[in-house]
């Protein structure tokens, strides 16, 4: 479908890349430092909605106004995942080729996710389940036309505690979900 030559439109439009998607073991296993929004998810909705690895397709710009890590632990070791990561992931932003903010996990709350509890079991998140508990920053961060961009994930032990050991050889029930979510306004051609 041919675009309306300059006509742009802008909308509130996330956009996430996944860290580790799985239950028991993961393949491959997760490394202490990884890059996301890259080629290894694109083209798998589950995983990520970019469509170009490290940029936003075509001539499209963004606007970063929120950002967000989402974690989802459940079965046997729940409870240490959760904790671990929050204080042994590091997240980092990076446009072009400087970071551009730069934060432990705890920092970015999700601002979503399952909430509650039942007679048997507690539920746990990475903040609160609502829009107004994320993290806004007071200066949007710009991403102009043909941008590269990746956001960094390093793990930094606790003393002798590494996350990372039960992340990639946790019980077998283990679920394991975490996501890096940029929150904004992309600007792109209408078509």
């Amino acid at each position: 479908m041919p675009r309306l030559h300059g006509v742009k439109e802008r909308r509130h439009q996330p956009f996430w890349d996944t860290l580790i998607r799985t239950t028991g073991n993961p393949s491959p296993i997760l490394q202490q430092s990884q890059r996301l929004f890259g080629n290894a998810n694109v083209g798998q909705l589950a995983l990520t909605n970019l469509q170009v690895a490290g940029q936003l397709a075509s001539d499209q710009t963004y606007i970063i106004l929120a950002m967000r890590a989402s974690l989802y632990f459940d079965g046997t070791n729940r409870r240490a995942l959760y904790q671990q990561t929050v204080s042994q992931l590091f997240w980092t932003l990076t446009l072009g080729d400087k970071p551009a903010f730069q934060a432990p996990c705890w920092y970015y709350p999700a601002g979503g996710g399952v909430s509650g509890f039942d007679a048997t079991t507690s539920i746990f998140n990475h903040g609160e389940p609502s829009h107004e508990a994320i993290l806004k920053l007071a200066r949007p961060i710009m991403m102009p036309v043909r941008q590269n961009f990746f956001v960094q994930a390093d793990f930094f032990t606790v003393g002798s505690t590494n996350v990372l050991t039960t992340i990639n050889t946790g019980a077998t029930d283990d679920q394991k979900v975490i996501e890096f979510v940029i929150d904004g306004l992309q600007t792109r051609d209408v078509q």
